[in-house]
């Protein structure tokens, strides 16, 4: 059952025939957003100056005009293009929650909706899932995945806390070890029981 909710209520779950994956709700007037918007303009705008720089008369440079004017070009169109690429590749987390391969995907979502591949790891290596209440938020809290030998959790979602609520016990469940799985529902199983039983 996927949780879509709006951006004041918690993260969004789409199903996929995988599994799931876990992120924000796009909002255009989010932090994140504006961020991107912002360093993507920052790009552009060094990159313009690298090439509008050669326009300048050559007297205003002191020395050897030629040369700083291609080592400026050089400086801005670097800049320009290392923050244009920073601002494009997304500064929200998206969780793929692989059931099939037993892995999760952790990606990087731009605000145009295309996500980038960070790391991969498998269920195995995660130790724990938990929230975290926000103090300055009354009723929001933030969802926590610890991995073995990774001292930093990853954050893979905020919202209000019933919702991340229900999320969390989701992936407590997901995240067991498959043979763990089984034996539960076994356990649950009426007819399972009623052999023990017997």
């Amino acid at each position: 059952m996927a949780m879509a909710q709006t951006a004041q209520t918690g993260p969004m779950v789409t199903e996929t025939y995988w599994g799931y994956t876990i992120r924000d709700p796009e909002d255009r007037f989010d932090s994140e957003t504006l961020v991107e918007i912002m360093l993507r303009f920052l790009g552009l705008i060094l990159v313009m100056s690298a090439y509008g720089q050669w326009l300048l008369p050559a007297s205003i440079f002191p020395g050897d005009a030629f040369l700083t004017k291609a080592c400026l070009a050089f400086v801005f169109g670097a800049g320009g293009v290392a923050i244009y690429y920073y601002g494009s590749r997304g500064l929200q987390t998206e969780v793929h929650i692989d059931l099939a391969r037993r892995e999760l995907r952790l990606s990087r979502r731009n605000c145009r909706g295309q996500s980038r591949l960070k790391h991969v790891v498998p269920m195995a290596k995660v130790e724990s899932a938990y929230l975290k209440r926000d103090e300055g938020v009354p009723g929001k809290a933030h969802l926590f995945l610890r991995f073995a030998g990774r001292r930093q959790p990853v954050e893979v979602a905020n919202g209000r806390e019933t919702d991340l609520t229900v999320l969390l016990r989701r992936l407590s469940v997901d995240l067991r070890p498959m043979h763990e799985r089984v034996d539960h529902k076994l356990a649950k199983s009426a007819l399972f029981q009623s052999s023990r039983l017997a």
